[in-house]
């Protein structure tokens, strides 16, 4: 699952982005909601790829609830973080934020940012459940 992350994120950006687009939130509910599938397919993928029954054992539901907290002030950080990017888009130089046939730079430094932050958040979130995995075997 951890593999497939990229491709996750990208249909959740666009299931909540294109429908709303006209919206003036629509973005940072997109990646906001990205991100977190992001995040989270790269926890789970990781911590469960040993795991023959994931979806028997009751114990990982709770694990990943118990997650969301230290998620939701990261996903803040995010949004703060969107707010930016779109704020310094309006300040930057032209040739750092047009965009022609390739992404501009900004965006690419934008999408190069979160993809660090939600690969580090995803690695942390799945050593805790590891951790706890082993704690509960012992």
């Amino acid at each position: 699952m951890s593999r497939s992350s990229h491709v996750i994120a990208i249909i959740v950006f666009a299931v909540l982005y294109f429908p709303f687009k006209s919206h003036p939130w629509s973005l940072y509910v997109a990646v906001a909601g990205a991100y977190s599938a992001f995040a989270f397919a790269i926890a789970l993928g990781l911590a469960l790829e040993n795991l023959d029954d994931i979806f028997g054992d009751p114990r990982i539901p709770q694990y990943v609830a118990a997650l969301f907290v230290p998620h939701l002030l990261v996903l803040g950080l995010i949004i703060l973080a969107t707010y930016l990017w779109l704020y310094l888009n309006g300040i930057l130089p032209t040739w750092a934020t047009l965009w022609g046939r390739r992404p501009s730079l900004w965006s690419v430094c934008g999408v190069i940012v979160f993809w660090f932050a939600g690969t580090r958040e995803g690695i942390w979130m799945a050593g805790k459940i590891k951790r706890r995995l082993k704690e509960s075997e012992d």
